[in-house]
């Protein structure tokens, strides 16, 4: 499997996710809209679980550091064009660094997208505890999570502002992590790249014909999801995670998929950035091309957004001063020592 195709295609869905005029023209598929989360969270789980050492440290610095970098400009610009004061601003701030939450991010920044970056260093830390316990803590830290899974839809407002690094989005998705892994492995795995493309597709497009039916409603990044008291809709947005994520599995184990290889590359970089040039190509076009189709907006807006965002991650990272005070590898190249560090990627 082509793991940096598929990080770049869940790059590119996460952009038409963030994108005005999609919202016009799919908006039902967008509601409860779920496996581009997924995806990029189960990623780590194709590959062995790292050891929480020194190396593991450098690697959750490298993808929380550009976390603070534009949470602290986002929420320095706030502070400068609103009428907020600066004693709120600087306590939005500090909470956004230690919650991670989407709610006080977009509070802090006018932004909801950045909470991914410490949830993902929750979820992989959690998962590397997991998994280098013993069989039977390992069992049973994976169960109290399923339990876990039925009720943080119920108490997540109450409890997230208290809660480190997006904690609550990572306890969501660990167990359909690991499921979604295990089916890929133990049956589709098993199935030639086509015929599983094809099953996987099938059973994905009834779950989401009967999650845009329902009108489901799935933000993982928010926590506002399905809990115990709508079994249904959590049985058919956890569906929607799995077996999209399981779709994409097998779109990457076939070679045309390479051609998104350079996306999943740079996907820190897009990830970060992609909203500011999202929001500068909307209104060209309405700018430009304010009677077009829909359709014909939405296409020129995604192509625009992805590849000149593309553009500015391969600048970005042939720049040494972006490498280094945005992108840095461990602390030790923030500060200047060591060699200049490679291109920051999600995986």
């Amino acid at each position: 499997m082509n793991l940096n195709a598929l990080k770049g295609i869940l790059i590119l869905l996460v952009i038409l996710d963030h994108n005005d005029f999609s919202r016009l023209l799919i908006a039902g598929f967008l509601y409860g809209f779920g496996f581009h989360v997924m995806g990029f969270m189960t990623v780590p789980f194709l590959k062995p679980a790292p050891k929480l050492d020194r190396a593991f440290l450098d690697y959750a610095f490298r993808l929380y550091w550009p976390f603070v970098v534009l949470v602290t400009l986002t929420a320095l610009a706030v502070l400068a064009t609103t009428p907020v004061t600066a004693p709120v601003q600087l306590r939005l701030w500090a909470l956004s660094l230690y919650s991670g939450n989407s709610a006080v991010l977009k509070d802090t920044t006018h932004m909801a997208l950045l909470w991914f970056l410490p949830s993902f260093v929750s979820m992989v830390a959690l998962r590397a505890a997991i998994d280098s316990a013993g069989a039977m803590a390992r069992a049973g830290a994976i169960g109290l999570l399923c339990v876990l899974h039925l009720f943080i839809g119920q108490y997540a407002a109450q409890v997230q502002d208290w809660l480190p690094l997006g904690l609550l989005p990572a306890l969501y998705v660990i167990p359909l992590g690991y499921l979604g892994v295990w089916l890929q492995r133990r049956l589709l795995a098993r199935v030639p790249a086509i015929p599983a493309l094809l099953l996987a597709a099938a059973v994905f497009a009834a779950v989401k014909y009967v999650q845009v039916r329902a009108h489901f409603y799935n933000e993982v990044g928010f926590a506002e999801v399905a809990d115990w008291r709508q079994p249904y809709a959590l049985f058919i947005n956890d569906a929607e995670c799995v077996t999209g994520v399981l779709m994409l599995f097998q779109v990457c184990r076939l070679r045309i998929a390479a051609v998104f290889d350079a996306f999943g590359r740079y996907s820190i970089q897009i990830y970060l950035f992609h909203a500011f040039i999202a929001l500068g190509v909307y209104k060209a076009v309405l700018r430009f091309a304010p009677d077009a189709p829909a359709a014909v907006q939405l296409g020129v807006s995604l192509g625009a957004t992805a590849l000149l965002t593309l553009a500015l991650a391969r600048w970005m990272a042939a720049q040494p001063l972006a490498q280094r005070f945005i992108f840095p590898r461990n602390p030790q190249a923030l500060a200047g020592a060591g060699r200049r560090p490679a291109a920051a990627h999600l995986t």
